[in-house]
């Protein structure tokens, strides 16, 4: 019977194994070869490749537009400001004259509540929450996004590539649940959660029939669970969760090779989310951030982190005991929230 010193061998031998082959996964998914060229070719009849990009004001959205177009993609920009998408769209027709540009303009943080959208007559949840008042009334007015619309809007183009980047944290950022509204709740898990499913659901049709194609969502090293992101966190795991379960319900239906359902994980990016520092090996910008991400396509369906150095973080960060990765999320958070008090009070002083 081995002693427990044996045991404890075994279990170093055990640890150091695994470690090994996480590195050489890490190798192997970031040094092999693109396979991006499968999503951007040409329909049979002719028609030139489009990409739709949503959150393509700023930050990696508008990376991810340029990085596209650079590639041989006409455009589809979405976001919810009419003039800061011309000035993007502007810029990419300066610099890419060939390619095509079309405007989507659309709030992602207004998906329609449940309320809205239950057929005429249905009454499941009246005894429970009563006859509709005002307040529902009123919500019922709002406009609120319509993704049949969108797939109307985008039906005559080959559409091969879809890229669900809009997102971001509540504003104002690092709220305790505890003073989060109902309405930035909601709102917050719509822009993160929602719109990109809605969206997706509305869009595979067209998509398989353009297949060879690729959806691409953008999540967040921050689905770990990062005090004071709650809401963004948990919206951005449920993204990578339903990215996992919708490659494996294509592959079900034996449609995994025409749609490639790719969840991408970002760490800290400069040039988004307000970062501004200069860029190094471990912040990457947002430029090099969407070369790397879409050059992870193409290898099927999955979850990946997109650069390299924030794999090597992910890698380190699940290595160690869960009480020493609690105590590093709290560190960074305590900076974060330092930093973000700075930034407030100087803008007050100014």
């Amino acid at each position: 019977m081995p002693d427990m010193t044996q045991i404890a061998c075994r279990i170093g031998w055990l640890v150091i194994g695994i470690t090994i082959l996480r590195a050489l996964n890490l190798l192997y998914i970031h040094l092999r070869p693109s396979r991006f060229h499968r999503f951007a070719h040409v329909s049979p009849k002719g028609d030139q490749p489009w990409a739709l990009v949503t959150g393509a004001s700023d930050g990696i959205g508008k990376a991810f537009a340029q990085e596209l177009a650079a590639r041989g993609l006409n455009l589809v920009l979405h976001g919810r400001n009419h003039a800061k998408l011309t000035l993007v769209m502007s810029q990419l027709q300066r610099a890419y004259p060939k390619r095509s540009f079309r405007l989507l303009v659309a709030d992602a943080g207004m998906v329609s509540c449940l309320s809205c959208t239950r057929p005429a007559g249905d009454n499941g949840d009246k005894a429970r929450s009563g006859d509709k008042g005002p307040s529902d009334a009123a919500a019922s007015a709002v406009a609120t996004v319509e993704f049949s619309s969108i797939r109307e809007a985008v039906a005559d183009l080959h559409l091969t590539i879809l890229v669900n980047n809009v997102g971001g944290a509540p504003s104002p950022a690092f709220l305790p649940v505890s003073q989060s509204s109902q309405s930035g709740t909601t709102g917050n898990i719509s822009l993160n959660a929602l719109f990109p499913f809605h969206l997706t659901r509305e869009l595979l049709p067209l998509l398989a029939q353009n297949a060879p194609a690729l959806v691409l969502n953008v999540g967040s090293l921050a689905d770990a669970g990062f005090p004071f992101l709650a809401t963004y966190g948990a919206s951005k795991q449920f993204l990578m969760t339903w990215t996992r379960a919708l490659g494996l319900e294509l592959a079900f239906e034996g449609k995994a090779e025409p749609v490639e359902m790719l969840g991408l994980r970002v760490g800290r990016v400069t040039g988004a989310s307000g970062h501004k520092e200069k860029p190094s090996w471990l912040v990457p910008d947002t430029r090099t951030m969407a070369r790397a991400a879409l050059d992870r396509a193409g290898y099927g369906s999955g979850i990946v982190v997109g650069h390299w150095a924030h794999a090597l973080q992910d890698v380190g960060f699940h290595l160690l005991p869960k009480w020493v990765g609690d105590k590093i999320i709290i560190s960074l958070m305590r900076r974060e929230l330092a930093t973000a008090q700075t930034k407030q009070s100087t803008s007050k002083q100014d």
